[in-house]
């Protein structure tokens, strides 16, 4: 293991760019491990340019997706399936409402898909200038957490106030993000 560590720091140009597509693959594909990745950029390229890194081609890959989906809201697909499950058209009033706030709160929880409050944000056709800063600002401080813990892995789990710190920090963004997913569903 230490090997592959020390051959990684030999390459850290071609790992900031590996990391840099893989972060923003991830926004497209949800089933690659997003704290991993994160985590790992930290680990390997230490905790200010993994850090950076990580949450500028998440950025990217989230504001690209954004609008995806915002230029499809209008498809016959999208209607279609509006039509049929009208708790949708519910669903997008109050995302739209919601706005920065509710974007600000999903993207610095780690627990909720941010593939999928991407995704809801741009066919619910929200402003995207509630859009990008909250989801900006959220990923901010969630990856900087994340980059921090990842850095530091190994001292991070030896150590108990950081251990107590993140358990108590999980638990929080925990519970937030079951709030969210309750008044989403009502």
């Amino acid at each position: 293991m230490e090997q592959i560590i020390y051959s990684l720091q030999e390459y850290k140009f071609l790992v900031a760019i590996v990391g840099f597509v893989i972060i923003i693959i991830e926004t497209f594909i949800p089933a690659l491990p997003l704290v991993a990745i994160v985590g790992a950029n930290a680990f390997v390229l230490g905790i200010w340019v993994g850090f950076f890194i990580s949450w500028v081609g998440s950025s990217i890959g989230s504001i690209a997706l954004f609008f995806l989906c915002n230029k499809f809201a209008e498809s016959t697909f999208i209607r279609k399936i509006s039509d049929r499950y009208k708790n949708i058209e519910k669903f997008n009033k109050w995302v739209n409402k919601q706005g920065f706030t509710m974007i600000f709160i999903t993207y610095l929880c780690p627990f909720i898909p941010d593939f999928l409050v991407t995704i809801t944000s741009g066919i619910s056709k929200m402003k995207y200038t509630n859009f990008i800063p909250g989801m900006v600002l959220g990923k901010f401080i969630m990856f900087l957490v994340i980059s921090y813990i990842g850095n530091d892995f190994k001292d991070f789990i030896k150590d108990p106030v950081k251990l107590a710190s993140l358990i108590v920090f999980i638990i929080i963004f925990w519970i937030l993000g079951n709030k969210i997913n309750k008044k989403i569903n009502d």
